[in-house]
């Protein structure tokens, strides 16, 4: 009788560990999510927007466009090394690798600020079309390609001269541009239109539109797949774009009002800010799914990647900082501060001066969005804790009840 019984409860040992196993894999999972989340914060000028990467110097630059200055950030230390002045209301930023320069599109001044990456000054203005916002540069052919707003149009600016060679007509209120290394095009969302003219950069002509959802903001590409990724800012989607069909393959869900893309070569992932949520989704490019979301500052807008350590950059709009995505929660966090004055102003005159250089002071004070990366990381691993201590605590009771059933004399 008693060997019956012993026979008998196996099942419930079997049950036990299954649960224990259960609970580990859920800690696992939560593990990996958390390590995603960690972030420090740089504080830069007034509402920044744009964010791109010199390589060859190794700094960010930020567009301010409350500010009309652009913070220059040492990726090595995430501090704020310059602040470049430029037109009125900055807004985007491209690097060209050919004459090292950063482009500003001015959406005030209907002029794109030319910086030069090796001095932090503006070595010239070139002119475009109404308020531009979005600019890509086409390593196939040296030209920067500015997004014009206002004018339903596309200025095609030759890098070699800094002038504009042509001017594209695209759809209603074109606002983002990137350039797809795959088959050459370059990329443009129509914001109003609620679709993206495809430019074949060896004519300078609109080859293909596709439609996508409502108000398309961003726009990346991942070279591993070959998708295009369209954040639409009123659908609160990113539609992923086929480049060598030109085609809506699928549609991710995110946040609420996305408006910039990153890719991350090192990890496959897209980066989405979403500005209404105060997040970043991020979309693993493998499967067009989102694998986590990360809390920033407030009003998230332009996205980038730095390879040369591995973290991505989100310039905060309402928070006046930009929030640094670290690979891991080992990384240390902190705080860093730029001598721009964050008082609003509503307009500054085009200018090719530069603010006298000024080196961000180290803080210990959280962003003035409240999302400084020890804000999550404590309740991040205060839940990991929990996590561990029920998964203890269930482990011990069905244990024990197998033991109490085992121990009871036969019948």
């Amino acid at each position: 009788m008693h060997s019956s019984r012993m026979v008998s409860n196996a099942p419930v040992r079997v049950l036990s560990v299954a649960i224990s196993l259960v609970l580990i894999l859920v800690l696992l999972t939560a593990k990996v999510s958390l390590a995603d989340s960690v972030t420090s914060t740089v504080s830069v000028g007034t509402n920044p927007e744009g964010v791109a990467l010199d390589p060859t110097n190794g700094y960010l630059y930020v567009a301010n466009f409350g500010s009309g200055t652009v913070s220059v950030i040492d990726g090595s230390t995430n501090t704020v090394v310059t602040n470049v002045t430029v037109g009125v209301y900055p807004i985007k930023i491209a690097f060209d690798p050919t004459n090292g320069y950063l482009y500003v599109t001015n959406e005030g001044s209907g002029t794109v600020s030319v910086i030069d990456g090796s001095t932090n000054t503006v070595v010239t203005t070139v002119t475009v079309g109404t308020n531009p916002e979005g600019v890509a540069f086409d390593p196939t052919n040296g030209y920067l390609y500015v997004a014009n707003k206002g004018s339903g149009t596309v200025s095609v600016i030759a890098g070699s001269t800094n002038t504009v060679v042509t001017a594209v007509t695209v759809g209603s209120e074109p606002y983002a541009v990137t350039f797809d290394s795959a088959n050459g095009y370059v990329y443009v969302t129509n914001s109003f239109s609620r679709s993206v003219s495809v430019i074949s950069g060896s004519t300078n002509t609109v080859v293909a539109t596709v439609a996508v959802g409502i108000g398309p903001d961003g726009v990346a590409f991942d070279p591993t797949n070959g998708y295009l990724y369209v954040a639409n800012y009123g659908s609160g989607t990113v539609s992923v774009i086929d480049g060598s069909t030109n085609t809506v393959v699928t549609t991710v869900t995110v946040g609420t009002n996305p408006e910039g893309v990153a890719f991350d070569p090192t990890n496959g992932y897209l980066y989405v800010a979403n500005n209404g949520s105060g997040t970043v989704s991020v979309i693993a490019g493998s499967t067009n799914t989102v694998v986590t979301t990360v809390t920033v500052g407030v009003g998230p807008d332009g996205v980038a990647f730095d390879p040369t350590n591995g973290c991505v950059y989100v310039a905060n709009y309402g928070s006046n900082s930009v929030s640094v995505i670290t690979p891991s929660s080992s990384t240390s966090t902190s705080s860093t501060t730029s001598t721009t004055s964050t008082s609003s102003t509503s307009s500054k005159s085009s200018t090719t001066s530069t603010t006298p250089q000024t080196t961000g002071t180290s803080s210990t004070s959280s962003s003035k969005s409240g999302a400084s990366s020890g804000i999550p990381e404590f309740p991040a691993q205060l839940g990991f804790a929990l996590l561990i201590t029920v998964a203890v605590v269930m482990s011990y009771l069905f244990a024990r009840r197998g033991l109490q059933i085992n121990e009871r004399p036969p019948v």
